[in-house]
């Protein structure tokens, strides 16, 4: 995301970017325009939360809520994403912690199958889907 978001200050300077929006705010509809003011405290809020309860002060909590709102804005602003429930998303980041250990780390499979409490044909099936996974990222298809 970081550079995505140095990428765009390249292509756009802050000034410039900053007039195309002025430029198209009229464009923008009122009912979207009274959904940002709640959802953008919200994340704000939820975001310098979660970095308190990690130790952050106050101003430094504010001060990356608002880098991180910006970052995702860059990356992801004006589209629909989607974010799996709780469960979901926790099973994920263990999944993928799961096949750093392993691939960084050189962690043996029954020793991850220890350290994530799962069994070991589990373990096989995740190590499988997250080297797929990293390989499209970096091999894309030919065809």
């Amino acid at each position: 995301m970081a550079g995505t978001h140095e990428e765009n200050h390249e292509l756009f300077g802050d000034d410039e970017l900053s007039e195309s929006l002025l430029e198209h705010l009229p464009d923008i509809s009122d009912d979207a325009r009274r959904k940002w003011p709640r959802d953008l405290v919200a994340l704000i809020d939820m975001y310098g939360g979660t970095l308190k309860r990690m130790g952050y002060k106050p101003a430094e909590a504010e001060r990356i809520s608002h880098a991180l709102l910006l970052d995702l804005s860059t990356y992801c602003g004006g589209r629909y994403i989607y974010l799996p429930k709780n469960d979901a998303l926790k099973k994920s980041i263990r999944d993928v912690e799961l096949y750093r250990d392993w691939s960084h780390s050189g962690m043996l499979p029954d020793q991850l199958a220890q350290k994530y409490d799962l069994a070991l044909p589990y373990v096989y099936r995740v190590l499988k889907e997250q080297r797929e996974y990293h390989l499209k990222r970096v091999q894309p298809q030919l065809f």
